[in-house]
């Protein structure tokens, strides 16, 4: 893995620090950033990179495409500590090769990014959606959020598309766990 390079995209400083460490004691460049604005500066130089899907005033879906603008051969693994099947699907449609939920340990990035049989499948497994039976809020929860995500957020696009009023939205919203 000599002469490889991997960016970490992660807000979180001591997880990034964590894996700069890690990942420069296996040998590679590491550009550990906290923010996508460096993205097209360094894109054409990382064959790799782990980038989380929740950032401070960034989307992850947004790097993974900016990434891949500049550079389409960079083998890309998402993370997140909020799995749902509509990041998934968009994470792995905008050219992520692998979708994998926090906590995670390097054994599990190392598999996502570097063996053979992972280039070309898809391990949302790994987020238990196959694994384990989904409620109805959860399913509810997940819809909502692909709406949302479809919507680009706007909450009043988004009702209208649910079938809801406005307020109701709001209000199954601040059901759900606030997003960091």
């Amino acid at each position: 893995m000599n002469n490889k390079k991997i960016l970490i995209l992660e807000d979180n400083e001591d997880f990034r620090s964590s894996l700069a460490i890690e990942f420069e004691e296996k040998g590679l460049t590491v550009f550990a950033i906290e923010s996508s604005s460096k993205i097209p500066k360094i894109a054409n130089f990382i064959d790799y990179a782990i980038i989380d899907l929740r950032l401070k005033n960034e989307n992850g879906i947004d790097a993974i495409e900016l990434l891949q603008e500049f550079n389409p051969n960079c083998k890309i693994v998402m993370l997140t500590g909020y799995p749902s099947l509509a990041t998934a699907v968009k994470a792995i449609k905008k050219g992520a090769i692998n979708y994998l939920t926090k906590p995670v340990n390097l054994k599990q990035l190392e598999l996502a990014l570097f063996e053979d049989e992972f280039k070309e499948s898809v391990s949302i497994q790994q987020t238990n959606f196959v694994s384990s039976p989904l409620s109805l809020a959860k399913h509810e929860r997940e819809y909502i959020e692909y709406i949302l995500a479809e919507c680009n957020g706007n909450i009043t696009n988004a009702a209208k598309r649910l079938g809801l009023h406005r307020q109701s939205l709001q209000r199954k919203l601040r059901k759900y766990p606030p997003k960091k």
